[in-house]
């Protein structure tokens, strides 16, 4: 008899019973984002985004509230741990000063640091 065939000691039988168990997470996600645009100028005058935003590093979820007003040569990030509410990271300075991060990177420094390559 092998190790699979042993007989229950309690009722006799040779079967046995396998339980599984499944689970499923679904997680929603919200962000707005707006741009304002005057007729004849490229970019937009104003942007904004706020809502969920995912942190690449950490994997976490966080509350982040971005503006730029061109205009008025602004710009504004604020993120929140979405759970407490805390204050992670905040940002508030001439646009024209905001380099060097996120979208405002030097593309031609980034080129050339890469051999070349995006």
């Amino acid at each position: 008899m092998s190790k699979n065939e042993k007989i229950c000691p309690n009722c006799g039988s040779k079967k046995r019973n396998t339980i599984l168990k499944f689970e499923e997470k679904i997680e929603l996600h919200e962000q707005l984002k707006g741009k304002v645009k005057n007729e004849g100028i490229k970019k937009p005058i104003q942007e904004f985004k706020i809502g969920d935003d995912l942190h690449r590093k950490s994997g976490e979820w966080h509350r982040r509230e971005m503006s730029i007003d061109r205009k008025n040569n602004l710009y504004k990030e604020t993120v929140k741990d979405k759970i407490i509410g805390e204050t992670i990271y905040k940002c508030e300075e001439p646009l024209s000063e905001h380099k060097g991060r996120g979208s405002a990177k030097d593309k031609k420094n980034e080129k050339n640091k890469n051999g070349g390559a995006k």
